[in-house]
This record gives C-alpha cells, structure tokens and sequence, in this order.
C-alpha cells in the first residue's frame, strides 16, 4: 500500500509540473510567432518604401451628405427640423505609386509630346487587257505606280495634337490619259495629277473637348477621312484598289484643302459629323468653293451579329456656282466574327441636267482566320453608275492581302470594268495587278 501510494504522488506530481511547463511552452510559441510576424511586416514595409513613391497631390471630388437646419447651420447627423443635402467637396490627397507606374506615366507622356515619324510606301503595278469594243490605245499596256506618304505627328498639349501628311507620287494613271475611267481602277492613280509629284497632302491640329465626346480638327483636311467612312472598302493600302470602291463617286471629292471637320460622339449608338472645305485650288476664296458636309452614323448590333455601322450623310458644294446637293447612306454589317458585308448609295445633282447621277456598291470581306494565313484577308465588290448623260460603268474587283509580315502584305487584285457611252458600243476591260504595301 505504502509503494502504490508514493506512486500515485510521483505521477500527480508529473503531472502537475507538465501543466505547470504548459502556459510557458505557448507563450514561447506564440512569441516566435509573434517575431516571424512583425519580420515579415518589417519586410513588406522596407519593399514598399523603396518601390513606391508618394505622388504630386491630387485634388479628388467627394460626394457628402449635409443637414442644414432653419438657422442655416449645416450638421453632420439630422437634427429636429433640418433637411438633407448633397453637396460636393474638394479635397487635396496623396496617392502612393509604384516606382514603374511612374516611369510608364513618364514615358507615356514624353511620347505624346514628341514629334513622330510615319511611313506608308506603296508599289502598285496593273495590267490593262480589252476584251470588248472598239480597241483602246491602253490595251495590253501595263502600268506602274509607287506611293510614299511621310506622316509627322506632335503631341503639343492634352488631347491636342498636330498632324501632317507629305506625299510624293510617281508613274503614269491607267488609260495614258485616253480613258481617264481606266484611272479609277486605282485609288492612288486616281489623285494623280502628274508624274513626280510631291505635295502636302494634309496639315491640321486636332483637339478633343468635352470629356473627348467632341473632336475637333482644322487646316489642311481630307474630308474623306471623316465622311462615307467603311470598315469593308475605305483604303486603298489594304482593300479594294479601285476608287469606286473605296470612296462614293457621289462625293465629288476632287481635292484637300483648307476646312474644319467637327465629330461628336458621346460613346453611345449616334454620333454626329459636320465639315466643310475649300474644293479647289483656283479659287479666289473660301466662299467661291464651299463644299460642306454632314453626317449622321448609327452603330448597332442586330440580331446580335457583330457590330454594324450606318451612316447617312448630305453635301453642298458651290464651287460650280449652282449650289449643287448629293446625299448618300454607307453601311457595314458584321455577319460574323470574320464576314463584313457592305453597301453604299449616292446620288448628285448635275449642272444643267434635270436629271442626277446614281451611284451604288455593295460587296462582303473575310478576315480574321478566313484566309491561307490567320491575318490575311480578301473580298469581292461591285460597284455601278448611271449617269445623268445616259453613260453607264459597272465594275466587278476582287483581292487578296497576304500579309508577309508585321508590316509588310503583298496583295493580289483582277477587276473587271465596263463603260458603256450614250449611244455608242460598250467596251470592257480586264485589269490584273499586286500592290506591295509597307508601313513603318
């Protein structure tokens, strides 16, 4: 009895003790805890001090809640007889940055306020072969034209920059000047007043206002580059080649010159276009060659198709001296991800004709993987117009862009032109050719 008892008091004993050691063991444990903690604090602080920055002071706009009782004394809780107002305070703060936000905002805007360089460089060679009519003297003839244009760009202040567009032209329009419709087969050929030419093509300064819901432009302008625009046939360097596919004859659009172009667009299904420009160099004035125009677009997504854009657009132009009208609609239309279809209408007045020039296209392109290579693209158009004279065109293109590199595509194009004068035979022609486009 005496053993067991002295035993029982060793093991009460032992136990006592290890409940005793217990507190101290978590104490060490959570004090090592403790330190592993506030090192890996001091840790995140040496990282953020030394890659974070404290910014300019920024002012910020902060929405509040007032009460304001009869006395006009403004509380912060509601009181007997106040009313609630919301009013707006100013406020000056700091925001912490990382040290690479702000090289990236730095070298953002050093950028922006830089003078850039652009080049467009285009080679573009065709074959003319008739194949109906009386024989031209550009049949079997082939034809090379070479394009640089020289983009300059400057950013002077926010939303604000500066613009201008040299171009040199060489070669000799389809046709040698004996079938001037041969010319528009070639959207280059067809602003080619002579061989060797160098001129300014654009120059303007360009702002946007208004939370950039309004931009506007002035100078030297291209009124196409606002109006009867396409996401399916509206440049030369990457789509159809021929003119009548890449602008609305309608237009009557021979030149740039000295004009405004007003855009605004709220981000949301309407926008608005208004522009107006000197249409011809041997003017005296602004007033003997006012062409102006208007646009309304609507952006949509039927049918949820993909995004389509239409656009309605009306010109005056009184450099003739009758005050002449046209009026025209373009639309495109995604079918899919990679199909675009296409239309455009035009219809213009003619000096001393009762009757008006009717103009209309329509064709469909295919990108986005629907080609040899996932960013090539190609497409067929028509275009046709029935002249106030009784003369009439009908014009069949097709194209292929293959794009070789990032800034480089080869393109392959067959048209297929018909003219038909009042009263005389029809003739047509068949016109191959490539365009070897650049962009850097």
């Amino acid at each position: 009895m005496t053993h067991t008892h002295t035993s029982k008091c060793r093991l009460g004993t032992s136990v006592l003790l290890a409940a005793l050691a217990l507190p101290q063991v978590v104490q060490a444990q959570s004090d090592e805890a403790l330190l592993q903690r506030i090192d890996a604090l001091e840790q995140r602080l040496i990282e953020l001090e030394t890659t974070t920055v404290l910014s300019d002071p920024e002012t910020s706009v902060k929405r509040i809640e007032v009460f304001i009782d009869a006395n006009g004394i403004e509380h912060d809780t509601q009181v007997p007889g106040s009313q609630r107002v919301v009013t707006y305070q100013r406020q000056r703060v700091f925001r912490r940055q990382t040290i690479n936000e702000k090289i990236e905002e730095a070298l953002a805007d050093a950028e922006s306020r830089n003078v850039q360089l652009g080049v467009d460089a285009a080679i573009v060679m065709q074959n003319v072969q008739q194949n109906r009519g009386q024989t031209q003297g550009a049949d079997g003839s082939t034809y090379q034209l070479a394009s640089t244009d020289l983009y300059f760009t400057a950013g002077l202040a926010q939303y604000t920059m500066f613009f201008a567009d040299i171009v040199g032209l060489s070669g000799t329009p389809q046709g040698d000047g004996t079938d001037g419709e041969l010319a528009q087969t070639n959207g280059y050929g067809a602003r080619l007043t002579q061989q060797n030419d160098l001129s300014l093509r654009e120059a303007w300064l360009m702002t946007q206002l208004w939370d950039q819901q309004l931009s506007l432009t002035i100078g030297r302008v291209d009124l196409t580059n606002y109006f009867d625009n396409n996401a399916a046939a509206n440049d030369e360097t990457s789509q159809f080649l021929s003119d009548s596919l890449v602008n609305n004859p309608a237009l009557g659009l021979a030149e740039n010159g000295a004009g405004m172009a007003l855009v605004y667009d709220p981000k949301g299904a309407f926008s608005a276009r208004l522009g107006y420009q000197q249409s011809t160099d041997a003017a005296t004035n602004l007033s003997d060659s006012l062409y102006q125009l208007v646009e309304i677009v609507y952006r949509a997504n039927p049918l949820r198709m993909g995004e389509g854009n239409y656009r309605l657009w009306y010109r005056q132009d009184n450099t003739i001296g009758g005050g002449l009208s046209a009026h025209g609609l373009s639309f495109d239309q995604k079918l899919s991800a990679g199909i675009t279809a296409f239309t455009r209408y035009g219809n213009n007045e003619v000096e001393g004709n009762s009757e008006n020039d009717i103009h209309y296209s329509a064709g469909v392109q295919f990108a986005n993987g629907l080609g040899f290579n996932p960013e090539d693209a190609w497409g067929i158009g028509y275009s046709g117009s029935d002249l106030a004279d009784k003369s009439n065109e009908r014009l069949v293109e097709g194209y292929y862009n293959l794009r070789i590199a990032e800034k480089l595509q080869l393109s392959f194009h067959l048209a297929y032109l018909t003219e038909k004068a009042a009263a005389a035979e029809a003739v047509s022609y068949l016109v191959p050719g490539t365009r070897l486009q650049a962009s850097f």
